[in-house]
């Protein structure tokens, strides 16, 4: 009887080292690709750069995140290459993934993908995607005074023209 006993605690020993590999075993897939955007302005120093695979809900909007991942730019500037790994498990062949992504900067939303990448299931790519961002709508206006000077000719000329057409009219 103690035979039997120390055999099952060998062989659940054996199956404790070995279930981690099992594990990995199991493998990863990934998704590579570039990130890039078509202004032209330098990120600041301390931009991170998010990207996500979601699986697209019925009604045709990004839903429950699958994976996601965060890097930051150093004061690096795009194209940045991207390696998304994520656990092939857990997608459904009947299901529609997305690739979205945010370039982030002091709480702001710099950069944005527009509309739905898709990715993983039917035809779609899961190598050398290229991830072209826009410039996202709740961005920060630039600092007041960069432009203003525009603003204040603009009221001058308004201003000037008015008084020169009034004198016209007398």
């Amino acid at each position: 009887m103690q035979f039997y006993r120390r055999a099952m605690v060998l062989l659940i020993g054996v199956l404790l080292l070995i279930a981690p590999t099992l594990t990995i075993a199991q493998g990863t897939a990934s998704l590579t690709g570039t990130i890039t955007y078509r202004e032209r302005i330098a990120l600041p120093a301390d931009a991170l750069v998010t990207l996500q695979i979601a699986e697209v809900t019925a009604s045709g909007a990004a839903g429950r995140v699958i994976v996601e991942q965060t890097f930051a730019t150093s004061g690096a500037q795009p194209p940045f290459r991207f390696n998304l790994t994520y656990n092939p498990a857990v997608i459904d062949a009947g299901r529609v993934y997305t690739l979205r992504g945010y370039i982030r900067s002091g709480g702001n939303t710099l950069f944005a993908t527009d509309g739905l990448i898709p990715v993983i299931t039917g035809n779609a790519p899961r190598s050398d995607l290229s991830v072209v961002m826009v410039t996202a709508r709740s961005t920060n206006l630039p600092a007041a005074g960069s432009g203003l000077w525009l603003v204040w000719l603009a009221i001058g000329l308004g201003l000037a023209g008015g008084i020169v057409r009034m004198v016209r009219l007398r």
